[in-house]
């Protein structure tokens, strides 16, 4: 039986690594991140190992047969025998100078030959590849996709001794990490702005596409392939001949669905937003009760609000129920079939109910508070009172 992977965000996976490398190979296991294809494995292991000042080699195994690990075998005719000269893919035999020690990335293990599975056994457990050493502080991470739910082929570890020397972890990315790191480098202003309003849009597990590898390759392409470094630029040239092929670029690395919302929230922005409803936006809330929010706008938003919550619920946040409560009054002031609707897909979807109560405390008092848990009693329990 295989272990099952523990669901992890990148803030987790930061720490978690951080101290795995803290230990400096002394602990009896090696680390294993699975996930959706283009959700940032190979750089949250490479920023780690900046961190930690350790030399970062990244070795895809999808390319790689088992006697490539081990190194191509030379006659020694003096002692006739034969020998095997060290890959250069594989750590080197001394920590390079200046290096605290190793970081060996061995991505793409889902696509490995299964010969290529067994040797990563004797890699994990005995600090050595063929018959080449490791260098003392190596430490191995391990990488793949998920494989049939994501399209790709995958080769399972089918083996109780090596899923037991390894802590295996399935990478789940938030749109607050990925808004923090796209800062920094210097991600296109208008997808920056984009993620933030509309976080649920930075990945999509069932479809894979959009992903933050494509929001990243769709910003280069805006940015260098079209010069397009700023907002009013790339409204300038949407509004304009270059319409077609913008989008056509940006449905190729981001996937259509993606890409024509992204073009067209430019164009003729939402009334009403995710992030304006999880914050409790006080302007955004009057527009709504003034039926100043297209219906659809609504319904896109709240949709984008519940994927949000299911996520937050899914990785234990603590902050919960303050943009749990601000949906609610949403949902609370919505007409009445519209508002069954989406409390029911809130509650199918995130599997929130005893929260509800504390949610709807957090953001109203008196009347309001009230009146929004006898809304929902009359949905869930036809009347009876909603238990406190």
């Amino acid at each position: 039986m295989q272990k099952r992977p523990v669901e992890v965000d990148a803030g987790e996976m930061a720490e978690i690594l951080d101290r795995y490398l803290d230990a400096r190979g002394q602990v009896n296991y090696a680390v294993k991140i699975v996930g959706h294809p283009g959700i940032g494995k190979s750089s949250i292991v490479k920023q780690a190992a900046e961190r930690k000042n350790r030399y970062f080699i990244d070795t895809r195994l999808a390319f790689k047969e088992n006697i490539d690990l081990g190194g191509y075998p030379v006659p020694d005719h003096e002692n006739q025998r034969m020998i095997y000269y060290r890959p250069r893919f594989i750590p080197p035999e001394e920590v390079p100078e200046g290096y605290d020690g190793i970081v060996w990335f061995l991505d793409e293990a889902n696509r490995a030959h299964p010969t290529v599975i067994q040797t990563l056994f004797q890699v994990i457990t005995e600090g050595r590849c063929g018959e080449h050493l490791l260098p003392e502080n190596t430490i191995i991470v391990i990488a793949g996709n998920l494989g049939e739910e994501d399209h790709t082929h995958i080769t399972d570890f089918d083996d109780s001794a090596l899923d037991g020397r390894l802590g295996i972890f399935h990478l789940k990315p938030l749109a607050e990490h990925w808004l923090d790191w796209a800062r920094k480098i210097g991600i296109h202003p208008t997808v920056v702005r984009y993620i933030s309003r509309f976080p649920e849009r930075l990945w999509d597990a069932a479809a894979i596409h959009p992903n933050p590898r494509g929001w990243h390759q769709a910003s280069l392409a805006l940015s260098l392939s079209y010069g397009l470094g700023d907002e009013e630029s790339l409204h300038d040239a949407l509004s304009g001949s270059s319409r077609r092929s913008v989008e056509k670029v940006l449905a190729s690395l981001i996937g259509d669905l993606a890409a024509s919302d992204f073009v067209t929230q430019i164009l003729t922005p939402r009334q009403l937003t995710t992030h304006e409803i999880l914050s409790g936006d006080g302007e955004a809330f009057a527009r709504f009760t003034k039926a100043e929010v297209p219906v659809e706008d609504l319904l896109w938003a709240v949709s984008g609000a519940v994927t949000r919550i299911r996520e937050m619920k899914m990785a234990d946040d603590e902050g919960l129920l303050i943009p749990l409560g601000n949906l609610l009054r949403y949902v609370g002031a919505s007409r009445a079939d519209a508002r069954v609707s989406y409390f029911l897909m809130l509650l199918r979807e995130c599997g929130l109910f005893s929260q509800i109560p504390d949610a709807v405390r957090t953001v109203s008092e008196g009347n309001e508070q009230e009146e929004l848990l006898g809304l929902f009693t009359d949905v869930v329990f036809d009347g009876e009172k909603i238990p406190a």
